[in-house]
């Protein structure tokens, strides 16, 4: 059965269990012609839910591992250790096949997340509940949207080319399903939509997320999207389609929340508080417990040395922070057991199973904004961005953006200080790729890989099971996976 097919129906069919903690808030119970809507039947029923969507994103085929390390994988700012426990293995070499299990598992959890915001959505619009809950109802849709918002950008930005891939976006998408199946005669085979088609469905999740979460939304749990975290998004989205007068609002607005909401973290605690739960710079990020985790498969445990320790940094990384800069602390120029002898050892995340997965941080929104600025021609103010995020990781006065830069080389600069703060969390392919920018891969051994623009194989291939059982997607694998 294809992977969509399955998400959207098998998951749903016959009696549907909810449960809060569940890994997966929908569950098959083997009766039949019993109507879903018994799951999602009342506020309870919806926070169960909504509980279960962010409890997917954990996921080891999703931010708990996998979506987390593609894109510094393969960018150059990570490779694959010589003594490694064969993850990830293809995405390093560039040897991904459309039968290649990481792939697979990432594309099977996104359509999950889709097919369960759908179906909560639906039925959660529909309640009609009692006024004294209706603000709640209303918070919950406006995450369920962001939600499913942030799955398609996600099939968008691992499985898609980017937006400027072609001139108008008209290239392939991702296939936009809006409604999950609850009986076998709804199951639907989509094609491909164009990547506009599909950031047009972004927009509008995202769009219909902000409108009804609430500004006085507590900040106090940072692992549930309120009105800002789902504003950034929104303005990361603007940002890689190249909407540049769109992202500076967003930005605005999220950084005008002020420091009883947010605050980036001093240089002198920096290495310590990123790790911690909660802690002031995130505006969204994956919860883990001690009882709640992936355990050894964490994405923590992929980087920690205590652990697997497989995905270590390039040089190349390390050396482009000075030696003032604090964030130069997250790697560590060591030796790794029968292995590297130098291994530049990153230190962001640990083997600690309780550890949150940071997916958007203050400084990012920085960062976005000052590009965007630098993009339209407004260089004092995107230096003047650019130069917060600086000055509280480098202590140099010189580290700070020359007053004089402009155009190009200023928006080079920004990208530079995007590499640097956002190591290994999920961001550098991207900004590679959006700028349409040949790179060095280094791999596994030190051998190197010339990436040029495009290259098939800086997006994922479509599992190939999919494509078998799949009509709609006859002919529609990416390119160089045939």
């Amino acid at each position: 059965m294809s992977i969509i097919k399955k998400n959207i129906y098998a998951l749903l069919a016959g009696t549907v269990l909810l449960a809060s903690c569940s890994k997966d808030f929908l569950t098959l119970e083997p009766r039949q012609n019993t109507e879903v809507s018994v799951a999602i039947k009342d506020l309870q029923g919806m926070r169960a839910a909504v509980n279960g969507l962010y409890s997917a994103l954990q996921s080891a085929n999703y931010y708990g591992r996998t979506a987390s390390v593609l894109p510094d994988l393969q960018s150059d700012n990570a490779h694959i250790s010589t003594n490694y426990s064969n993850r990830y293995s293809n995405q390093d070499t560039y040897t991904t096949t459309a039968n290649d299990g990481m792939a697979s598992g990432l594309w099977n959890s996104l359509y999950i997340t889709v097919a369960n915001a759908n179906l909560l959505i639906e039925k959660g619009t529909a309640l009609q509940l009692p006024a004294a809950d209706t603000a709640e109802q209303r918070s919950i849709l406006g995450q369920a949207y962001a939600l499913r918002g942030l799955a398609y950008f996600d099939l968008a930005r691992y499985f898609c080319q980017p937006y400027n891939f072609t001139a108008d976006a008209s290239h392939m998408g991702a296939p936009i399903v809006l409604k999950t199946a609850t009986e076998k005669a709804g199951i639907v085979a989509p094609p491909r939509s164009t990547v506009k088609q599909t950031y047009d469905r972004i927009i509008e999740d995202l769009d219909s997320a902000v409108s009804k979460l609430n500004r006085t939304t507590s900040v106090s749990v940072r692992a549930k999207f309120n009105v800002y975290a789902a504003k950034a998004l929104l303005a990361r989205v603007y940002l890689y389609k190249g909407e540049w007068a769109k992202v500076v609002p967003l930005c605005t607005d999220v950084l005008a929340a002020g420091s009883s909401r947010y605050s980036l973290i001093p240089a002198s605690t920096m290495l310590g508080d990123f790790l911690k739960q909660n802690n002031p710079e995130v505006i969204l990020e994956v919860a883990n417990t001690a009882t709640d985790n992936n355990s050894t498969d964490w994405l923590g445990y992929f980087y920690d040395q205590g652990g697997y320790g497989d995905m270590l940094s390039t040089a190349g990384l390390y050396n482009i922070y000075s030696a003032t800069d604090a964030r130069r602390g997250f790697i560590t120029k060591g030796s790794r057991s029968s292995g590297e002898n130098p291994a530049y050892i990153v230190g962001k995340y640990t083997r600690k199973f309780e550890e949150n997965v940071k997916l958007i941080r203050l400084a990012e929104i920085y960062l976005t904004r000052a590009e965007a600025y630098a993009q339209l021609g407004e260089s004092d103010k995107a230096i003047a961005d650019a130069n917060v995020v600086i000055a509280r990781a480098d202590s140099d006065p010189a580290a700070l953006l020359d007053a004089a830069l402009t155009g190009t080389p200023l928006v080079e600069a920004v990208l530079l200080e995007r590499r640097k703060e956002l190591a290994f969390e999920g961001q550098r392919l991207f900004d590679l790729t959006r700028y349409k920018k040949d790179f060095v891969k280094i791999r596994r051994g030190g051998n190197t890989i010339n990436v040029k623009y495009p290259e098939n194989r800086t997006i994922q291939p479509i599992p190939q099971r999919e494509l078998d059982a799949n009509a709609g997607l006859k002919g529609q694998q990416n390119p160089g996976y045939f």
